[in-house]
C-alpha cells in the first residue's frame, strides 16, 4: 500500500470537564427530580405529624377514661369553685359578667395525672386561682401530649416559647372586644385540643352552670341547655351521654394560627381574639378551652354551624392544620376520626350532642 494512501487518523483529547450547555442540563434534570420529589417528601411528613396527633388524642381519649373510673365522671371543662365569691386576686377581679371566678382549672390541668405529668401536677398550687404568680412558671409547661406537631404559629408577642399571653375583653360579654393583655402579662402553656360543649356556645350563661355540686344542673331555655359533654363545672359520666359514646365528640382540634388555646384554665375577663386574616368574633373565656357546633340559638339565630376548619374562622370552632379541609376528633369512646370540612353540617351538630336522640345523616371516616 502506498504510503500517500494511508488515512491519517486525528489523537482525541481527553476532556476535563462538562460544556456549559450539558452543566445546564444536568442542573434542570436534578430541578425536575427535586420538584418531583418534594410533594412526596413534604406528604410523608404530614403524615407522620397527623399520625403523632392522632396518637395525642388517642392517649388524652386513655386519660379521660382513667380519670372518669376514678371520679366517676368526666372533668368539666374548667372549674368554679364558687360563685358566691367576688373580689380581686393577683391583680384580676371576679366573677367576670359571664359568673368566671375562682379557681378557673381546667380540664388538661385535671388530666395532667393519667398523661404522665404527675410531678408537674404536683408542683401546681390548685387551692389558687389558675392565673395565681405561685403557679406561673408550671402553667407555662409545655406538655407533649396537648401540642400537635401540624400546628405552624408561634408565640408571637414577646411570650416565652409555646405560651401566649393572655388577653382581656371589654364591654358585656356576649358581645366582648379585645382589650389586649393583662397588665401584668398573664402567659399559659398553649394547648392544641379543646373539648366539646355541644351545640350551643355555653360561655357566658348562668343557667347553665351549678357551682353547687349538691345541686342538679339546671335547665333554662332553649337556648341556655348545654347538650354537650363538657361546660363549666360539667360532670357528665358515661351513662349522660345517651346518643352513644362512638356517637359523641369528647375532644377535637385547635390551631393558633386561629387563636390561641390553653390546658391550663380560665380566667375572668379573658377571651380569644381571632388572629389576622380570620374574619372570626372575639370570644369569652371558656372558649380558651372549649368548642362547640353551633347553631347557635341565642347567639346566632341565622342557623350558623361551624365544622372544622369552617374558613370563617371562629374562635369557638375546631379548627386543625393537616392539608385537608378538616381536623381530628375524639369520640367518647376512645376511637379518633378525621371530620371533613364538607361533612354533612347537621351530621356535625347530631355529633356534638350528646342525648339528643339523634342519629348523624352520614358517616363520617
Amino acid at each position: 500500500m502506498r504510503a500517500d494512501a494511508l488515512i491519517s487518523l486525528p489523537k482525541h483529547r481527553r476532556r476535563s470537564a462538562f460544556t456549559l450547555i450539558e452543566l445546564l442540563v444536568v442542573i434542570a434534570v436534578i430541578g425536575l427530580l427535586v420538584g418531583m420529589l418534594l410533594p412526596a417528601v413534604q406528604a410523608a411528613r404530614e403524615s407522620a405529624r397527623r399520625g403523632q396527633c392522632i396518637n395525642n388524642l388517642k392517649q388524652i381519649g386513655i386519660a379521660l377514661t382513667n380519670y372518669e373510673s376514678t371520679i366517676k365522671a368526666f372533668p368539666p371543662a374548667y372549674l368554679l369553685t364558687s360563685a358566691a365569691q367576688s373580689g380581686t386576686a393577683y391583680g384580676v377581679s371576679y366573677p367576670d359578667d359571664g359568673s368566671n371566678g375562682l379557681s378557673g382549672w381546667a380540664w388538661g390541668t385535671l388530666l395532667l395525672p393519667h398523661l404522665e405529668q404527675q410531678a408537674l401536677y404536683q408542683n401546681l398550687n390548685l387551692n389558687l386561682p389558675c392565673w395565681a404568680t405561685e403557679n406561673a412558671a408550671q402553667v407555662q409547661t409545655k406538655v407533649a401530649v396537648f401540642l400537635c406537631p401540624s400546628a405552624t404559629a408561634g408565640s408571637g408577642g414577646g411570650a416565652p416559647d409555646g405560651t401566649f399571653a393572655l388577653h382581656r375583653y371589654s364591654g358585656p360579654s356576649d358581645d366582648p372586644h379585645d382589650a389586649g393583655p393583662f397588665s401584668p402579662a398573664i402567659y399559659f402553656s398553649q394547648s392544641h385540643y379543646v373539648t366539646n360543649a355541644g351545640q350551643n356556645g355555653p360561655w357566658n350563661r348562668s343557667p347553665a352552670y351549678s357551682y353547687d355540686f349538691t345541686v342538679p344542673e339546671p335547665v333554662g331555655t332553649s337556648w341556655d341547655v348545654i347538650n354537650g359533654p363538657f361546660y363549666r363545672n360539667s360532670r357528665t359520666r358515661p351513662a349522660d351521654v345517651r346518643d352513644g359514646l362512638s356517637q359523641t365528640v369528647f375532644v377535637g382540634e385547635t390551631s393558633p394560627v386561629l387563636t390561641n388555646k390553653t390546658w391550663v384554665g380560665v380566667v375572668p375577663w379573658s377571651c380569644t381574639p381571632p388572629k389576622p386574616p380570620f374574619p372570626g368574633d372575639t370570644n369569652s373565656g371558656g372558649s380558651l378551652v372549649g368548642a362547640h357546633s353551633g347553631p347557635d340559638a341565642h347567639d346566632h339565630p341565622q342557623v350558623i354551624i361551624h365544622l372544622p376548619d369552617d374558613p370563617f374562622g371562629h374562635t369557638d370552632e375546631m379548627y386543625a392544620e393537616h392539608g385537608s379541609p378538616g381536623g381530628n376528633v375524639l369520640f367518647g369512646d376512645g376511637s379518633v376520626r378525621f371530620i371533613s370540612t364538607f361533612t354533612d353540617a347537621y351530621t356535625w351538630v347530631a355529633l356534638s350532642t350528646m342525648a339528643q336522640g339523634d342519629v348523624p345523616a352520614t358517616e363520617v371516616e
